[in-house]
């Protein structure tokens, strides 16, 4: 009888010291703040500025989401300096938990894709043409400071041809990017970038998540794809522009809600919905009619 007792108190014990465990887990990591000027990656995220020992912010968004649990909330500081990065969010532990969705709160944040011509990247054709091959094919765009430069595209289905390129344009043809120069203009003396990284946020078998006051842009492919098995997703005060095939791409069984959001100028669809995907717009601005696809 003594024996039993020593194992429910010994069993006790144990529980109890679980519970303090998950109580001071769920104390730091409800809420990971990010900051990509002053976060340092070493910290503990459970603080928006660094205040003492590890408590801080992190300085990456993937470092936030190696803490995150589910029904957690990770909040971006806005720098005006955009993180250059691309995320994945799959599974339980980046679902919402009970009442409490999984939060990413962007604070009028941008997260880029695009990345710098490379140095020697350029190289010089005739009449002002320049030319530049993209490490990655199938999807391109082109950007000057960040702003995404207007393309030139035949009105007939007829092959490009490299003399009709207006100035200030670029085309896509045979793999690379053509660019002819403005006047008084040295394309590789300026800020030029390719859409570089393929997706800026990826959802996978995810429910309960809420995505806020964010910027995805200049993504080879999508700014945002919901994959497939994506319940109760939440995208307000969302803006996907600049990317390379789409703003928005929803598949597979997925269901998306998009308020208060803006789907405009990416290069081929501003909202893609493939098989049997759905994306329920309220007050959301599109550049351009969704596209359905099998």
């Amino acid at each position: 009888m003594r024996n039993a007792l020593r194992f429910v108190e010994f069993q006790t014990g144990l529980l109890c010291l679980a519970f303090l465990f998950c109580a001071t887990q769920s104390a730091e990591c409800g809420v990971i703040y990010v900051d990509n000027r002053a976060g340092n990656n070493a910290l503990n995220g459970i603080a928006p500025k660094i205040v003492s020992g590890k408590n801080g912010p992190v300085k990456t968004i993937k470092r936030a989401l190696e803490y995150a649990r589910p029904g957690d909330k990770i909040i971006l500081i806005n720098n005006d300096i955009p993180y250059q990065e691309s995320f994945t969010l799959s599974g339980k532990r980046f679902s919402g938990i009970g009442q409490e969705m999984f939060t990413i709160l962007g604070n009028g944040a941008t997260i880029s894709g695009a990345t710098p011509v490379p140095q020697g990247g350029w190289k010089p054709l005739q009449d002002g043409l320049w030319k530049v091959n993209p490490f990655r094919k199938g999807y391109f765009n082109l950007y000057l400071d960040g702003k995404t430069l207007p393309e030139y595209r035949p009105e007939t289905d007829d092959e490009i041809k490299l003399t009709d390129i207006p100035a200030g344009h670029w085309a896509a043809f045979q793999g690379a990017i053509y660019y002819r120069e403005l006047k008084n203009q040295l394309p590789p003396m300026e800020a030029f970038s390719l859409a570089g990284m393929s997706v800026g946020l990826s959802l996978v078998d995810v429910e309960g998540v809420q995505i806020s006051d964010v910027t995805f842009k200049n993504f080879r492919i999508d700014g945002i794809n919901v994959h497939d098995r994506c319940k109760n997703i939440i995208l307000e005060n969302v803006t996907c522009t600049g990317n390379g095939r789409s703003g928005l791409a929803v598949n597979g069984t997925s269901q998306v809600e998009v308020i208060d959001s803006v789907l405009t100028e990416n290069r081929i669809n501003d909202l893609l919905i493939t098989e049997q995907g759905v994306a329920n717009l309220k007050q959301t601005r599109l550049g351009k009619p969704a596209t359905l696809a099998p």
